[in-house]
């Protein structure tokens, strides 16, 4: 790509990451911007009212902002990309508001910040539309109470993905157990591991689509997916006298979680109890 700078389009590797000081320390020189002149005191005055947090020297200079948005934690370096763009678009208007938005977005991609900006400046996980629909929709279908334990097991999923950081192994481990309760409730004394899926799920699997030579033939090719699917979710489970696994790249362990919630929600559709 002709005039692009070099670490561009070759040093983009590694993998997403939750913060950054390079993505703070872009954002923090964008309140030397001139569209920020003469707001930058008033705009700290609504972020402590919004935040309760103090800010350096009262906000008064670009200096000051820059300082904050260093030095604060995650969760506030965030909150206030979503503050700015509301004091920017009641008080500035619209094209000043998208302006900020649109920078802060490009400096997230370029730094590969595992988050995404909405187009009224809220930051959002990047998994959280399809990621969080598909999360939310197995937590409905788990409600009744022989489900109680898988439900309350997404949900340590869910909460450890929102935590700051984000503990990408524990919420694999807690969709991983969630799989084994239920494979446990559907096959009673049955522990998940592939003897076991062998010998309880295939079997299952050829009664309830017999008939549908098709559908065999795709379940069965399910049956070893969830095989593997078991397989590497033990990769990141710690094994007594082992190191204990670090923890997994952000985009294989939402895969795995994204994969393994599909799953169960199939497997709970054979479960006739």
């Amino acid at each position: 790509m002709l005039g692009e700078r070099f670490s561009a389009l070759y040093l983009r590797g590694g993998d997403p990451t939750p913060d950054s000081a390079r993505a703070r320390y872009r954002v923090g020189s964008l309140f030397r911007d001139s569209v920020f002149n003469g707001q930058t005191e008033r705009l700290a005055a609504q972020l402590g009212r919004t935040l309760g947090v103090p800010m350096p020297g009262d906000g008064k200079n670009p200096s000051h902002w820059h300082q904050f948005i260093r030095g604060c934690p995650t969760a506030h370096f965030l909150d206030t990309v979503t503050v700015v763009y509301r004091y920017l678009f009641w008080h500035l208007g619209e094209d000043a508001a998208n302006s900020w938005r649109d920078a802060v977005r490009q400096i997230f991609t370029d730094e590969r910040l595992v988050y995404e900006i909405d187009d009224s400046g809220g930051v959002h996980p990047k998994v959280d539309r399809e990621f969080q629909r598909n999360l939310v929709s197995a937590v409905v279908g788990f409600q009744s109470e022989r489900y109680q334990q898988v439900r309350e097991l997404i949900e340590a999923c869910s909460n450890n993905l929102v935590a700051e950081p984000p503990n990408y192994k524990q919420a694999w481990r807690a969709t991983l157990s969630a799989a084994e309760v239920l494979f446990g409730l559907i096959f009673p004394y049955a522990r998940l591991s592939t003897d076991e899926i062998e010998r309880h799920l295939r079997p299952l699997v050829k009664r309830t689509y017999e008939g549908d030579p098709t559908a065999q033939k795709a379940a069965r090719e399910m049956v070893a997916g969830f095989e593997r699917w078991v397989a590497a979710s033990h990769s990141y489970r710690h094994q007594p006298g082992a190191a204990e696994p670090a923890q997994p790249p952000p985009d294989i362990a939402i895969l795995s979680i994204s994969c393994g919630i599909s799953l169960m929600r199939w497997l709970a559709s054979l479960d006739v109890h």
